[in-house]
């Protein structure tokens, strides 16, 4: 299959479904709805804003003013030739409140998600926060990140492993005792059609650091910011045993175990973690 034969420009931005917003990097891509408290939704490394499916119509349906957005290089939004770094994903969301006047909410993060908004959280004034199996700590035995420490091949070695085939095979890492795989990687697979993906993939790989987050939980954790955690009993992608470290570092944090569930709780097991999730956001 050949992929990234298209652009994002004006004419493909009128076929594709959401708003977009220009900030500084490119034209962002987000879907805004609901009236009420403000929440939201942050994904991780690769799959884009639909991995919210569940939790952005539950949380609308509860009176909730939520938003989800695509992270630059991912979903519909541009893949700027920058360097993807954590600071680059937190100004994105900085612009994205202020254009959007966005000044009360909560983060909901996923994966690297959840270390975008601990960081975002650790600099700027937030209600609440709540993570899903976030970065942060030990990845345990990860390929990718070993291959990342690889000192001067690591750019080399990089494109030689991450191809689209093998991003796709890598989603099935997310999942455990899950049978609707197909449909999730027919969705995800979209974002790949446009030029630049790779790239952006590839980038955030070798400048986006992944496990050295601690000092900044443990800050958040010496705030009065109230803070909950999901994590994945099968996660095969962050170990649950991570989860304890979190805990550690914000022993205030209300914990909560998705068991039968791998790294994203909330998209396979949403009857769960819906209700425990708004609950916390009401208080």
């Amino acid at each position: 299959m050949e992929y990234e034969s298209l652009e994002l420009n004006n004419e493909t931005r009128k076929t594709l479904p959401g708003e977009f917003i220009q900030l500084s990097n490119g034209y962002v891509h987000y879907e805004l709805a609901g009236e009420g408290d403000t929440v939201i939704l942050v994904h991780g490394f690769s799959s884009p804003s639909f991995i919210w499916d569940p939790t952005y119509e539950f949380l609308v349906k509860e009176g909730f003013k939520v938003l989800r957005y695509d992270l630059y290089g991912r979903g519909y939004s541009d893949r700027p030739n920058i360097k993807y770094t954590m600071d680059v994903f937190v100004e994105q969301l900085i612009e994205l409140t202020k254009l959007l006047n966005l000044d009360e909410f909560s983060l909901v993060g996923l994966s690297m998600g959840g270390g975008v908004c601990v960081v975002f959280a650790d600099k700027y004034p937030v209600k609440k926060v709540s993570l899903i199996d976030p970065i942060g700590f030990s990845l345990g035995r990860n390929l990718l990140l070993s291959i990342m420490k690889i000192p001067l091949l690591n750019s080399l070695m990089l494109k030689l492993y991450l191809s689209h085939n093998r991003i796709l095979e890598m989603q099935k890492d997310d999942f455990w005792n899950y049978n609707k795989i197909e449909n999730y990687l027919d969705k995800y697979s979209d974002q790949m059609n446009y030029k630049g993906f790779l790239r952006a993939i590839r980038s955030t790989a070798l400048h986006t650091p992944f496990t050295n987050l601690k000092e900044t939980y443990e800050r958040l954790g010496n705030t009065d910011i109230p803070m909950q955690l999901f994590w994945g009993e099968k996660d095969q992608t962050i170990p649950y045993s991570t989860s304890k470290l979190v805990c550690e570092a914000v022993p205030s944090i209300e914990f909560h175990t998705i068991h039968d569930s791998g790294h994203i709780p909330h998209f396979t097991h949403s009857n769960e973690v819906n209700p425990l999730l708004v609950k916390f956001l009401r208080g």
